[in-house]
C-alpha cells in the first residue's frame, strides 16, 4: 500500500514527517517538484509532478490518496480512487459533489 500526498502547503510537514517515520511508503505529489523540494524534501524522498492523470495511473487497489489540494480538486481525485479501488482522504467539508460519490 502506497499514500499518495498530494500538494506541499504549509500544513503537510507534520503529516509527512508522521507517515514517513512510521515506515509508510509515501509518494509526495504537487504541481511543481522544485516546490515540493524546498517545502517537504528533508521528509520526502520520491516527490512528482502532479498532474490527475499521472496520480490515477500510480493508484493501485488499497493505495491512499491524501488531498491536501484546493477544494475544487477533491472530487477528481476521489473519483480516480474509485475507479482504482483506493482510498481518498481530505480534510475539507463534504460538498455536495463528494456526497453524491458515496
Amino acid at each position: 500500500m502506497t499514500i499518495h500526498w498530494c500538494g506541499t502547503g504549509l500544513s503537510s510537514g507534520p503529516g509527512l514527517r508522521r507517515l514517513i517515520d512510521n515506515g509508510h511508503t509515501v509518494v509526495v505529489w504537487n504541481r511543481t517538484v522544485e516546490t515540493a523540494k524546498k517545502a517537504v524534501g528533508d521528509i520526502a524522498k520520491d516527490i512528482r509532478a502532479y498532474s490527475l492523470e499521472a496520480l490515477t495511473a500510480a493508484l493501485q487497489p488499497g493505495d491512499i490518496a491524501i488531498s491536501m489540494l484546493p477544494a475544487d480538486q477533491h472530487v477528481a481525485i476521489a473519483k480516480a480512487c474509485l475507479a482504482r479501488n483506493a482510498n481518498f482522504v481530505s480534510s475539507s467539508y463534504i460538498a455536495p459533489e463528494m456526497r453524491a460519490l458515496e
